[in-house]
């Protein structure tokens, strides 16, 4: 027993020492060098490295505080249902103060593993995030979550985001989403004027329907009304070779 409440006492420890690290920059870091290739390119040179372990010694710095939340994502699925709660909570937090549009992505990713109504909550105040990357990151923690909510706000997203990054990442979720508004949606989205969105939702109906009719849209259709649609046969490697090679058509 004595041994079991050790265990849990330093479980406790860590757990604080590590949501202390999280939420220590959520108020005072600022946007700018923190995100994107510049500070990738930044963790290749040493002087910043060299800055950054002295930046280490006065508090959690960006980069350390990153690689905690990845480590965390790492561990939830092995967290009891009460703490997974706990992190859901502070995850929640952190999505809606923190600067640093990178760290917010990364905490959709995490949440993501967390079915709770913390996450639901988070996850849609997310999908209207004004950065591109979390809304992408959204797309994905969405189609984790097999609940109608996360249906209805994939096809919120798929049918109004400005992006389009953002509106094929949603189509793709939607594969998970075996309904009729769903098919249906996406049958419409073979109209679209934009080749990938339609080759999105492409991909998303042979994943839901089993069937593979490549771009005869007219096909897709026509199965998706209910029509027995004979499937073309699987075109040979050689013929898939030939055709993507653009002197021999």
């Amino acid at each position: 027993m004595a041994r079991e409440q050790l265990d849990s006492a330093r479980r406790s420890t860590a757990t604080a020492r590590l949501a202390a690290i999280l939420l220590a920059g959520c108020a005072l870091q600022t946007t700018g060098c923190l995100d994107g290739p510049l500070f990738q390119m930044k963790k290749l040179s040493p002087w910043h490295q060299h800055q950054w372990r002295k930046d280490r010694e006065l508090g959690p710095t960006y980069s350390q505080r990153l690689e905690e939340l990845q480590l965390l994502q790492s561990q939830l699925q092995s967290m009891a249902p009460e703490a997974q709660e706990q992190w859901a909570t502070l995850l929640e937090k952190m999505i809606k103060e923190e600067k640093s549009s990178e760290m917010r992505a990364q905490c959709v990713r995490t949440i993501a593993q967390i079915k709770s109504e913390a996450s639901i909550r988070a996850l849609t105040t997310a999908s209207t995030d004004e950065v591109d990357k979390v809304r992408l990151a959204v797309c994905h923690a969405w189609g984790q979550m097999d609940v109608e909510q996360a249906r209805n706000m994939l096809l919120n997203l798929a049918n109004t985001d400005d992006s389009d990054d953002v509106r094929q990442a949603a189509l793709a979720s939607l594969g998970n989403f075996n309904d009729q508004e769903v098919r249906g949606f996406l049958a419409d989205s073979l109209d679209n004027k934009n080749p990938a969105i339609q080759q999105q939702a492409v991909v998303s109906l042979r994943k839901l329907t089993g069937k593979d009719y490549g771009g005869d849209f007219d096909a897709w259709k026509r199965h998706l009304a209910g029509e027995n649609v004979v499937e073309p046969p699987p075109e040979s490697f050689t013929a898939r070779v030939l055709d993507a090679v653009p002197w021999l058509k």
